[in-house]
């Protein structure tokens, strides 16, 4: 039914999307479809935190969290199935729905951190965001 699936991964807490992506090899074994994993980077983009690194201290942080990527594919996805991987910089919500738009994302499927509704408040929701501006269908998994 769902042809590209996107399950985006919190590499600082591997445990936490497993559950979305048990569920999305599922649904692509089932239709024959694409898995699609991506991560995150926030503040590297901030002049802040910019300030503290340097281009090859960025460049060398991002090959790293890429090669974790591939790691965590290899690892839980398996060698059958060949997942489209990326690795973005930026607000999580709006990179996860600009990469959804133009990769042409049909499904995604992630988990939502359980909060209090002062840290919702104050933090606001990844999971809330991507569902509120998605272009496609969004499964939120409660944790």
């Amino acid at each position: 039914m769902f042809g590209k699936v996107l399950v985006p991964v919190d590499l600082q807490d591997i445990e936490f999307s497993l559950n979305a992506l048990k569920l999305a090899l599922r649904e692509i074994s089932e239709s024959a479809g694409e898995l699609h994993l991506i991560t995150v980077l926030p503040g590297f983009g901030n002049s802040y935190v910019s300030s503290f690194l340097g281009e090859s201290e960025h460049r060398a942080v991002v090959k790293s969290i890429a090669q974790d990527l591939t790691d965590y594919a290899a690892k839980y996805v398996g060698e059958q199935i060949k997942p489209v991987l990326k690795v973005f910089e930026g607000s999580a919500p709006e990179e996860i729905n600009r990469y959804v738009a133009r990769a042409g994302i049909d499904l995604v499927i992630m988990r939502a951190h359980q909060r209090s509704k002062l840290n919702e408040f104050l933090l606001g929701s990844v999971s809330a965001r991507v569902v509120e501006r998605a272009c496609c269908s969004v499964m939120v998994l409660k944790s």
